[in-house]
């Protein structure tokens, strides 16, 4: 039922049709990183060109442009102007512009954030210029906070927050707006284009690989299970779902996804029944027989979607390491973070999240409040705990980019690339740095 319609801008009209949704505005906007494959702005005198980004054609008046060859920000193109889902990175957003123009693409009027990881949101600030921004609750409420450390502003904001469903009636579509939140994160939107027949998931399927489901964001093995079997018994079965990473996908795909979720999560239940402890049953290995879903370069090992799967059953998952190292890093410096690190990680192994992502959110958070030199500790600190990541190297290739340490720079990202000959960021990183 529509109970009210909102007027955001005096441009050609469009419609918010939202039930029980809650209007919030605010000029500024924090960068929340919450994101494991996130790239920062550099300056102009780093990189003379934006990244790469690839368009494709997917219906009607939709068009996907793949920032980085990782990350997919969708644009509904129209008469109405231009929708998106999702902008990508801080450093594809002028790129993405300029694909926009060469689509015909009228003035971006609508923004919708899948949700709240820095590569999703990076690009709102760029992007947004007058454009009204939607996202759930959760990440108005995130972005720019993170632990200990002092909050930040910037601009791109989600101006309109969803507590329920929404409608939006644009470029000859019904959008509608689906709040699903504790799957892959406390503030995760699906964006249906009914009459197109496409649904944009976010990062709730990983094509080809386990899901992350991260405590530490809010996300939950067992929630995600229900999130998209209620999807599958909702939307329609001529749906074409996009992943943001990876691709399109169908309804049946999506439910041989569910099956590998509840296969695992099962498995994993048993040795939890069995009494046995996180490190024990990583040991033992429960997941082995889904080993053609395992994907550890991108920080979705067996021993990750273990953890995630253990604190859902558990009940109380693991606190992230980062709450007691911003603590520390505030009071003593970074320095004496890394010991707390090392500390913790010897004598309470089991109490904290050690995961990968957790020391490259650090990292790049620290970046956002320009602790350059802080960050490239954690970053380094991230590439010795993780030596076969290959985005470990690719944040820190970043971040000596970002100091003006081109050499360090272009070894790190040199590195990734051995580790994962398909990360296209570290490619045209290379390229552009030994130009210079």
């Amino acid at each position: 039922m529509t109970i009210g319609i909102i007027k955001v801008r005096a441009r050609p009209p469009f419609r918010v049709a939202k039930r029980s949704s809650n209007v919030k505005l605010r000029s500024l906007f924090v960068l929340g990183v919450f994101s494991s494959i996130f790239t920062i702005q550099a300056t102009a005198q780093e990189i003379d060109q934006p990244p790469p980004v690839e368009v494709s054609h997917i219906t009607g008046t939709l068009h996907q442009l793949r920032c980085n060859g990782n990350v997919g920000v969708v644009a509904s193109i129209g008469e109405d102007g231009t929708l998106l889902v999702d902008t990508g990175y801080p450093l594809t957003a002028s790129a993405v512009q300029e694909e926009l123009a060469k689509l015909g693409s009228g003035p971006v009027r609508i923004i919708v954030n899948t949700h709240g990881d820095g590569d999703h949101v990076g690009g709102n600030a760029t992007l947004e210029d007058g454009a009204v921004i939607i996202g759930h609750p959760e990440v108005h409420r995130r972005m720019g906070t993170y632990f200990a450390l002092p909050a930040v502003d910037a601009a791109g904001l989600p101006m309109v927050t969803l507590s329920g469903d929404a409608t939006i009636h644009f470029n000859n579509d019904v959008i509608r707006l689906l709040p699903v939140p504790g799957g892959h994160t406390a503030g995760d939107v699906v964006v249906h284009f009914t009459l197109s027949k496409v649904a944009c998931i976010g990062d709730l399927v990983l094509l080809g690989t386990f899901p992350n489901a991260d405590p530490a964001r809010g996300g939950d093995a067992q929630r995600l299970i229900e999130v998209l079997t209620e999807l599958q018994k909702t939307l329609p079965a001529d749906t074409t779902l996009l992943a943001a990473h990876g691709g399109t996908f169908t309804m049946a795909e999506l439910e041989a996804y569910i099956d590998m979720i509840e296969g695992t999560v099962a498995a994993v239940a048993t040795e939890l029944a069995a009494g046995l402890s996180l490190p024990e049953v990583i040991e033992r290995n429960p997941l082995a027989a889904w080993s053609e879903w395992e994907s550890p370069g991108n920080g979705l090992s067996f021993e990750n979607w273990t953890s995630e799967i253990y604190a859902s059953l558990n009940g109380a998952g693991p606190q992230s390491i980062c709450a007691p190292m911003t603590e520390t890093l505030v009071q003593d410096g970074v320095e004496a973070a890394v010991k707390r690190y090392q500390l913790l990680k010897k004598e309470e192994p089991v109490g904290w999240s050690f995961a990968e992502n957790e020391l490259n959110m650090l990292g790049y958070q620290l970046l956002a409040r320009d602790r350059i030199d802080d960050a490239i500790v954690i970053f380094e600190l991230n590439t010795e705990s993780f030596p076969e990541g290959f985005n470990t190297y690719d944040s820190l290739a970043e971040a000596y980019m970002v100091a003006g340490r081109t050499e360090a720079a272009i070894a790190n990202y040199e590195r990734s690339l051995e580790l994962n000959p398909n990360n296209t960021n570290a490619a045209s990183m290379l390229i552009r740095l030994r130009e210079e």
